[in-house]
């Protein structure tokens, strides 16, 4: 799924009027984040993780597909467009997919192969990771696959297409949060309440 997620964008179609700058843009985005995505994939997943039962369904279909869905569409509609794009605009939306891309390596690297994965399950000798990014906020990777996305959205100049881009791949990603707390606390009970009760979801929580 992953592999198919990165590989469908890399399709060469473009608009009317051919390769514009938002094409050359987006497939850079595409092929940079592809790669990304594919190294975490390889180093973390083992064989033993994923099971093909109901609640690998359940996560297929409530949070993998609708961010699939967000990254190939909006990825579709940026290669599309023939609108202008501006220099201010580019800095703009490379300055923004590349925070995204780092802070999901950091994430990514911080919490460490053993405990990062792509499906809900543990292993043996895994810790609540509460240091780093992971002292300010629960789900750092979550939030650098957002703003990822957020520069997908600018890259497409669509407004429709950015705002619902946006709100599947937010639903994606809540839909994933919330079973993930739930296995979190049966995992690490009153250690994970405490850290929950001390940071934010998706931004640092300042002020107590």
């Amino acid at each position: 799924m992953v592999g198919v997620i990165y590989l469908l964008p890399l399709i060469p179609l473009a608009g009317a009027g051919g390769i514009g700058p938002r094409f050359v843009v987006q497939s850079l985005h595409n092929m940079v984040f592809g790669i990304i995505e594919l190294v975490i994939f390889v180093i973390t997943v083992k064989p033993e993780d994923a099971a093909f039962d109901r609640d690998h369904v359940k996560q297929l279909l409530g949070h993998t597909l609708p961010v699939a869905a967000a990254l190939i569409g909006l990825s579709f509609v940026s290669r599309m467009s023939e609108v202008p794009l501006g220099k201010g605009e580019l800095i703009a939306i490379m300055a923004i997919f590349l925070a995204g891309s780092v802070l999901r390596v950091m994430a990514v690297y911080q919490i460490g192969a053993l405990a990062f994965k792509f499906d809900i399950v543990f292993r043996e000798r895994q810790k609540l990771q509460t240091q780093k990014l992971y002292a300010w906020v629960r789900h750092p990777s979550y939030t650098a696959m957002m703003i990822v996305i957020l520069a997908y959205a600018l890259t497409a100049h669509h407004w429709g297409a950015g705002l619902l881009g946006m709100v599947s791949a937010w639903f994606g990603f809540q839909y994933r949060i919330h079973y993930e707390e739930k296995a979190l606390l049966e995992q690490f009970g009153e250690e994970y309440v405490a850290y929950r009760k001390r940071t934010g979801m998706w931004f640092p929580r300042f002020g107590g």
